[in-house]
């Protein structure tokens, strides 16, 4: 009998490898929930009866699943099935010293969240699964929604007309909007929820955790996607967050590449089976040498369940038990790696599938389900006293001002024999209108359901032949005219439509004429960008095109996300995989006695007990996690997360949500400081994240790793304190800073020189004031009256130059400025000037001077040259034509070269106009810029003559009562 305890005793630790967050014991269990955890509390008289239960649940999962489960066995210590909560004593204490924290202390905002989903679906191994990108992360953390089937309550602007909807709205309205029930307005002043220690947190007026429903993430989290680049695309440029840009299209589940990028080319192995509980599952296997001088490989692995998210991990072959594993057989490899990645899965149910091209290509058709690149999006138009969908469907003619709106939008294109995305249209027999507004944009493909272009009934009021294209819309725009009331949802009747973006015209049909723009959403919505900016009125521009076509598709990916179509897109990939798993499965490659014993057993009979993996000394490219505790600067309170450090990317994933609240690549990382609050974490210009690692043995093991992650994927370093004393307040520090910690000279063998600052040093935090709070006004002051001065300094890089998180040294988010110019939205300006032949004639040869001479940095900025770097010129999109061709530039270039010249060489002189505008632009705007730095600077001068002087002053005052005395 004590054989049989310890064997399964030994199996009960081999299956509860992702249950040890909590230290909860293995539910005994034919479902995930009902019944709950055995050896729970309970008194002697019950012990006898929860032992028998026990049993008879762990035989009926034995004869449902064919595997040995373990039993707890009456007469067991409490310590080994009792949960902490259960009586327990708990040894475990916070380790103040060095941020962190029990496993068994919940984060004060998620205390009433279920910790179960968190103990069963939590990575047994965090530091040897590298993560591809951030749907993988969460679903291997069991965050995000789990579909549990469609229900009968009205969707989209249904439900607002639902008598069983208790939301009442979020109360925003203006001019163009109306509050309405289960419905989310953005107006344009909604703040943006930042979890960093900045100028724009230190100052805020913190809110509520509940009323930052409609709060927006910040632009460089609404973007994250991947965290391990597998294709070779660049994935952005080293300014920081703030500079980065606004209007960007938010990636889908961009990781559905990952089984094209890295299986496809490639001989890997396909395994498939069916759950009782998980349901149809599939994975994929391939092994990548990665350095084949240090014999290094790493097996990519792909675990698709089917209620979950794929899961695309990477884990190191020297983690493994025997790392030859091209010699090594199949089933143990995969069993080991299973083990390592999802222990849940039972591996006795999987059998490799199939060798056929049409397996692989089912597996990419699940795999790339969620991309969209096709939308289909309504428009319908308001006019003067006009709210209600029946009064806007019924307006059977367009207006000048309308069309003016359709022409900016997209290019208006006949049906008939139309080639492109149709969008349900009609394209051959002209039922449903002869045209219609098309648009592409960045790879994406629009087609607009115009209310005025689709056929209108005149003895229909209800214009269903309108209605049956534009009720079926998850996006729709109202188009308003002035004198238009304010739109609400409620007005419409429509289980699909979710999204509406109204459009206001003002000063139409002139050459000032202008768009007000407000959002409403569904609540089941979640919030996406580009956020409207305040007052959120537009000029008929390039910068107003991209934006909006951006917020269409933004919006359409955002209702993908929403529980009603989350739900069927797990319900078709469900019956995707189970389709897969019930026709493509191969033979299995046991017989006789070693098929019986893998059925029942779960392996071979004579199956080792699996060893502990082994460190990794390599760097895995992919995201490594923690589970974390993070201060949220917006609302002032502990959100708990989950951390992933890629060699590229550092996010923070929210739980349960799974939502990315924040992001940042690596090279902006300057360095780190633990202290009695957490871990500090300093990026861009000194930007400060605070967090506190969770750890099971109450000791700093899990803050170690975390640090020595952050050494081998950014150039930062470690902060050290420095105290500073002088013996008066007029004595010379002997050093000198910039508005952003970087110190720029010190003077040798003087107070700071002995203390250890060195030129190219960083001062992150000043007094326990962290320098990205302070205007340099502030520091200059501080010092001036500090006779004794702590300082956190981060040492500068071998080379001796300061750690930056940007690379512009003059970057305007130092000094607090958000709304700039980024690289893209630059070279997107309106041209302004206006010039005579002459003058242009003299700026183009200088220009082409300037760029012929060798070695030529001219006067531009380091900001311009980035730009230059990062965002080459290029062709003006259809946006921007119309300025294009009345631009100054163009008709006088174009008259002076011949006819004949212009039609042989016009690509290469439109190229090259391109160029030449831009530089123009750009000279322009150095101009302005230096002028307001000039101004800037005699500001300065007269202060510091001004501090001089009364310096001056106070000195002779002193002077005079030493004397007297």
């Amino acid at each position: 009998m004590s054989s049989t305890t310890s064997s399964v005793r030994s199996a009960n630790r081999t299956r509860s490898l992702c249950h040890h967050l909590h230290h909860q014991p293995l539910l005994v269990s034919g479902s995930s929930t009902g019944s709950p955890p055995i050896g729970g509390s309970m008194d002697e008289g019950s012990s006898a009866s929860t032992s028998s239960s026990a049993t008879a649940r762990a035989l009926d999962m034995f004869n449902r699943r064919g595997s040995v489960l373990a039993v707890v066995i009456a007469g067991n210590t409490a310590a080994d099935v009792l949960p902490p909560s259960a009586g327990v004593p708990n040894t475990s204490a916070v380790s103040s010293s060095s941020g962190v924290i029990s496993a068994d202390q919940p984060s004060s905002t998620n205390s009433d969240n279920d910790t179960e989903t968190f103990n069963e679906w939590r990575p047994p191994f965090p530091r040897l699964s590298a993560y591809q990108d951030c749907l993988s992360l969460a679903a291997a953390w069991g965050l995000g929604m789990h579909p549990n089937g469609l229900d009968d309550k009205p969707t989209g602007a249904s439900q607002a007309q639902s008598p069983s909807e208790d939301d009442s709205g979020d109360g925003k309205f203006n001019e163009l909007l109306a509050s309405c029930p289960a419905f989310r307005n953005e107006l344009g002043w909604e703040p943006t929820r930042r979890f960093a220690l900045s100028r724009h947190t230190f100052d805020m007026a913190h809110t509520d955790a509940h009323e930052c429903e409609t709060w927006m993430r910040e632009h460089s989290a609404s973007e994250a996607g991947i965290l391990e680049d597998v294709s070779n695309v660049y994935l952005g440029g080293r300014l920081c967050a703030a500079r980065q840009p606004k209007t960007v299209i938010e990636p889908q589940d961009i990781g559905s590449y990952y089984y094209r990028h890295c299986f496809i080319s490639k001989n890997h192995i396909e395994y498939l089976g069916m759950d009782d509980i998980l349901g149809p599952i599939s994975i994929s296997m391939v092994r990548e040498i990665v350095d084949r001088k240090e014999s290094y490989s790493i097996y990519r692995m792909i675990v698709r369940i089917s209620d979950q998210k794929t899961i695309r991990v990477a884990v190191p072959e020297e983690a493994l038990s025997t790392p030859e594993g091209s010699d090594r057989a199949t089933r143990p490899l995969m069993r080991e790696l299973l083990e390592i990645v999802c222990p849940k899965i039972s591996f006795g149910i999987l059998r490799p599938s199939i060798q056929s091209p049409r397996v692989e290509e089912l597996i990419m058709k699940i795999d790339e389900q969620p991309i969209y690149t096709r939308y289909k999006v309504g428009i319908m138009l308001c006019k003067n006293e006009q709210s209600t969908e029946e009064q806007m469907y019924n307006n059977e003619f367009s207006t000048p001002s309308f069309d003016e709106f359709l022409d900016f939008l997209g290019q208006r294109v006949t049906l008939k024999g139309f080639e492109a995305y149709k969008g349900g249209l009609d394209t051959r027999g002209d039922t449903t209108g002869t045209h219609s507004i098309y648009s592409e944009y960045q790879a994406h493909e629009i087609m607009f359901h115009v209310s005025t272009l689709l056929p209108f009934t005149p003895s229909n009021r209800q214009q269903l032949s309108r209605k049956r294209h534009i009720g079926n819309d998850m996006v729709t725009i109202v188009f308003q005219e002035p004198g238009a009331l304010p739109f609400s949802p409620i007005t419409v009747r429509s289980h699909f439509q979710h999204v509406f973006i109204i459009v206001r015209v003002h000063n139409e049909c002139s050459e000032n004429v202008t768009y007000s723009v407000a959002v409403s959403r569904s609540k089941d919505v979640p919030a996406f960008g580009p956020p409207v900016p305040k007052g959120a009125c537009f000029s008929k521009c390039a910068e107003f095109h991209d934006w909006l076509l951006t917020k269409i598709i933004n919006a359409e990916n955002a209702v993908h996300r929403s529980k009603k179509f989350a739900t069927m897109a797990a319900r078709t990939r469900r019956e995707a995989l189970r389709d897969l798993v019930e026709n493509y499965v191969g033979p299995h490659q046991n017989e006789g006695a070693s098929k019986i014993a893998s059925r029942f057993l779960g392996g071979s009979v004579k199956r080792k007990e699996r060893h502990n993996p082994k460190p990794t000394n390599h760097v895995m490219r992919g995201a490594l996690s923690w589970l974390v505790d993070v201060h949220d600067y917006s609302t002032n309170q502990r959100i708990s997360c989950v951390l992933g450090v890629a060699q590229d990317w550092i996010v923070l994933l929210e739980r349960p949500s799974g939502t990315v609240l924040f992001s940042t690549p690596t090279h902006s990382i300057i360095g780190w400081a633990t202290s009695d609050t957490g871990l500090k974490l300093y990026y861009d210009h000194g930007d400060q994240l605070l967090l506190r690692c969770y750890s099971e043995t109450c000791t700093d093991s899990e803050l170690n790793e975390l640090i020595r992650r952050l050494e081998n994927v950014t150039k930062g370093d470690e902060a050290k304190e420095v105290v500073l004393r002088r013996l008066k307040t007029t004595d010379n520090w002997g050093f000198h800073v910039q508005d952003e910690g970087v110190v720029t000279d010190v003077e040798m063998y003087q107070l700071a020189w002995k203390a250890g600052i060195r030129q190219g040093s960083r001062i992150v935090e000043m007094d326990s004031m962290p320098i990205s709070t302070l205007s340099f006004d502030k520091i200059c002051d501080q010092l001036a009256v500090s006779e004794c001065v702590r300082l956190l300094m981060i040492s500068p890089s071998s080379d001796g130059s300061p750690r930056r998180g940007c690379e512009d040294p003059n970057c305007p988010a130092v000094k607090g400025i958000e709304q700039m110019l980024t690289p893209d939205a630059f070279a997107k300006q309106p041209i302004t000037f206006t010039a005579t032949k002459k003058t242009i004639e003299q700026r183009a040869n200088n220009i082409f001077r300037s760029n012929n001479r060798p070695n030529t940095l001219s006067s531009a900025s380091v900001h311009d040259n980035m730009c230059t770097l990062l965002n080459p010129p290029k062709y003006l999109n259809r946006a921007q034509s119309d300025e294009q061709l009345r631009s100054p530039l163009m008709d006088e270039l174009n008259r002076k070269a011949p006819l004949s010249a212009r039609e042989s060489t016009n690509e290469r002189e439109s190229s090259e106009l391109v160029r030449i505008q831009t530089h123009l632009e750009r000279t322009v705007q150095e101009k302005r810029a230096l002028e307001m730095l000039a101004q800037q600077l005699k500001k300065q001068l007269i202060q510091e003559r001004q501090s001089h002087d009364n310096t001056k002053r106070e000195m002779e005052r002193l002077k005079k009562m030493y004397e007297k005395k």
